[in-house]
């Protein structure tokens, strides 16, 4: 059932306690992360034409741009010792978004369950074992 202001009330992913990383910042950025990954869930069942999922989409991508580079200057700061291949990691992602959104801007794929299915996979797998990794090291470092 549909909420008044007609958003779908199901959520695709929720935030759980053993999402938490140690780093209460991270944490907020995650859950943000979420809410938009939820918002373009609603976004695309709604949307016929594409044009708003395409926004939100757009800004999917530059919220968690904006989270990559508050991580990785976090770990350039305190000599995070995984940092490299972390932030191959969000390159990677990183392109493979570009590569999405470009392929949704020119109507060339259906941006709804290929997107989705792919930032939700991302999102648990790089948060319950990728950014887990720095959990300790960051928690030794008194960041909390």
């Amino acid at each position: 059932m549909n909420s008044p202001d007609n958003e779908p009330s199901a959520s695709v992913i929720t935030w759980q306690d053993e999402m938490s990383v140690g780093v209460s910042e991270f944490d907020t950025h995650h859950k943000r992360i979420i809410a938009l990954i939820n918002k373009l869930q609603s976004s695309v069942a709604r949307d016929d034409d594409g044009s708003i999922t395409r926004d939100v989409l757009t800004e999917v991508s530059n919220y968690t741009l904006y989270h990559f580079f508050a991580e990785e200057d976090l770990m350039d700061k305190y000599g995070y010792p995984g940092a490299e291949a972390h932030k191959k990691e969000h390159l990677e992602l990183t392109s493979k978004t570009l590569q999405l959104m470009n392929d949704a801007f020119r109507n060339r794929i259906n941006i709804g369950g290929a997107v989705l299915d792919f930032l939700i996979r991302w999102l648990k797998q790089h948060i319950m074992i990728t950014d887990k990794q720095y959990s300790a090291f960051f928690t030794g470092k008194g960041v909390s």
